[in-house]
């Protein structure tokens, strides 16, 4: 028997697909505006995140490491005579980009490379905020990468909910102190080492993320004259005194014909 919301939910479905909306476009459009779902669920106090995948990768973690098996050594295939080498995941590291405050939650970039011969895809990254013991409403965010190449290292940033920065608890702590980070979180892929996909943080131990830029060449700038200073002037070189013409020695008040015509042979 349907409930009345499922009820309504069937009557749209079948509005859009009259409409000419396929499956995926309906559901994409019978969703609800994020922003306002969380507003909506704040005010109404229903938890926005749900990291129960995490504990259950946690709880079975902890069962692998009491019977010393990390993983799946090796893969064995009805049609093959010998065992194929599994892959393998890894946690690099994990980075604070920026932090969080009262309207939006910190980003975190998580490292993470693929040890593995093929490429894989389609598994998820989850970030928990915990404040002494895990819940299942923790605040949690959850990204999706959709392909890795093997021997690929890639980072990818992902913000906490706001909810992370007014948690509370029995000591009156508001915002988190642990930060719990999980590749394959869903543990959907077989590998050889499951352990290396988790991180369990304390906040104050996750280093920020520092962007290396390239030094700049700097440039000269010109000198600048201040007020009242005295520049001091460069000499100027004097001018070559003229050579002298035995025509300057003539004695115009007393002038001997004969010994000006000399003097004129002379300057020639």
């Amino acid at each position: 028997m349907l409930t009345h919301h499922a009820a309504r939910s069937l009557l749209a479905l079948g509005v859009l697909f009259a409409a000419g909306l396929n499956h995926t476009q309906a559901q994409q459009f019978l969703q609800p505006a994020n922003t306002q779902y969380l507003q909506h669920s704040q005010i109404l106090g229903i938890p926005t995140s749900n990291c129960a995948h995490v504990i259950d990768l946690l709880m079975t973690n902890r069962m692998r490491q009491q019977t010393n098996q990390a993983g799946t050594p090796e893969v064995f295939l009805p049609h093959l005579t010998v065992g194929t080498r599994t892959g393998d995941l890894e946690l690099l590291g994990v980075h604070l980009v920026c932090d969080g405050d009262s309207g939006k939650g910190p980003v975190f970039q998580i490292s993470m490379r693929n040890n593995s011969t093929v490429p894989i895809g389609n598994f998820q990254v989850s970030l928990v905020a915990v404040i002494g013991q895990i819940h299942v409403h923790a605040p949690t965010a959850t990204v999706r990468i959709r392909r890795m190449e093997c021997d690929q290292e890639t980072q990818v940033q992902v913000q906490l909910p706001v909810t992370c920065m007014s948690m509370h608890c029995v000591s009156g702590q508001s915002e988190f102190d642990t930060l719990i980070v999980a590749l394959d979180s869903f543990d959907e892929l077989l590998e050889c080492d499951e352990l290396n996909n988790v991180q369990i943080l304390k906040r104050c131990d996750v280093p920020v993320l520092v962007v290396e830029t390239a030094p700049s060449t700097p440039v000269p700038s010109a000198p600048v004259e201040s007020p009242g200073a005295v520049v001091p002037q460069a000499p100027v070189p004097e001018a070559p005194a003229p050579e002298k013409s035995p025509l300057d020695e003539l004695d115009l008040d007393n002038l001997d014909l004969n010994e000006a015509q000399s003097l004129l042979f002379q300057s020639r």
